[in-house]
């Protein structure tokens, strides 16, 4: 039934789908009210000194890019190359290039759920002309895990599972390719973790991308996604590192927290609030304290 769902609305106009997206919004906020204590929460802890009025104007507008990012990974499923292309700038496309070595060298994307996150890869497969790989995390509707995978994989993606992540980057390090991961997701209470300050809590990371970066010396980039109006989207590349075997796996998610906390700043209104970022408080809690034993400093989770 949601696979039939998901094949009718990607066959709608964009703009019928964007109504739909307006409505939608409306009741996820007033009537079904999904997650509203947390977005609330989140955005307070966050922005402290932001007032009651400009975070209730955040809050509504964060409802309205959350639908329409839905309804437009639900209409990408069915787009040609030339629709991205024509929807996401790019305005720094050769460092991945430089980066890459012109090919001949895979790179660590690393990405937040900013923008629109899913429209980055296809647009990437317009502009890169190397293989491509994304890590995912299964998602608990089993039709609409099969939706996105389909959607990911149209121009020749990948999928990596998240606990087969380390097992493949590793088998394939020496086939150059373009390997995304969004890194910005709470990681698990059996997960080992990076503990940072981020959005004025201590906040736990996955350190599986850095402890990748550091075995393969592979470069990693961060790549923001900022949105500039209805359906069209500015893409800016950052360079962290071109020899992850030289820098310290923290220094890898310090800087990337660093990046990703920026590009919310900027623009805050559209992350994802209503992700239960901070569920394992407790979690970060332990990992704090268990940083002070030098043994623990560059433990991380290679299948995370």
């Amino acid at each position: 039934m949601i696979r039939v769902l998901y094949q009718g609305l990607a066959r709608l106009p964009l703009e019928w789908l964007y109504m739909l997206s307006s409505g939608a919004a409306w009741l996820m906020q007033y009537v079904f009210r999904y997650r509203r204590k947390d977005v609330e929460q989140n955005l307070a802890q966050a922005f402290p000194d932001m007032s009651a009025a400009a975070i209730k104007t955040t809050r509504k507008t964060f409802y309205q890019n959350l639908c329409d990012t839905a309804v437009e990974i639900i209409a990408g499923s069915r787009q040609p190359l030339t629709f991205f292309e024509e929807r996401l700038e790019v305005i720094n496309p050769d460092l991945i290039h430089e980066l890459s070595q012109q090919g001949q060298q895979s790179v660590l994307v690393m990405l937040a759920h900013q923008g629109n996150w899913e429209w980055m890869l296809h647009r990437a497969a317009a502009l890169y002309d190397m293989p491509m790989a994304f890590v995912y995390k299964r998602l608990h509707s089993a039709a609409a895990d099969e939706f996105s995978l389909r959607a990911r994989g149209r121009f020749g993606a990948t999928a990596i599972e998240m606990r087969d992540t380390a097992r493949n980057i590793i088998r394939h390090r020496r086939t150059p390719r373009l390997i995304y991961m969004l890194a910005d997701q709470s990681p698990g209470l059996r997960e080992r973790v990076h503990v940072t300050r981020f959005l004025n809590r201590e906040t736990a990371f996955f350190s599986g991308a850095a402890t990748l970066a550091k075995a393969t010396g592979f470069p990693v980039a961060f790549a923001r996604c900022q949105r500039k109006k209805r359906g069209h989207f500015e893409i800016e590349v950052v360079e962290i590192t071109r020899d992850s075997a030289s820098v310290e796996e923290s220094w890898i998610l310090e800087r990337y927290v660093e990046l990703t906390e920026a590009a919310i700043r900027a623009c805050p209104d559209d992350w994802l609030w209503s992700n239960r970022r901070w569920k394992h408080q407790a979690l970060a809690a332990s990992a704090v304290g268990a940083s002070a034993s030098p043994d623990t400093d560059n433990q991380s989770n290679p299948e995370s």
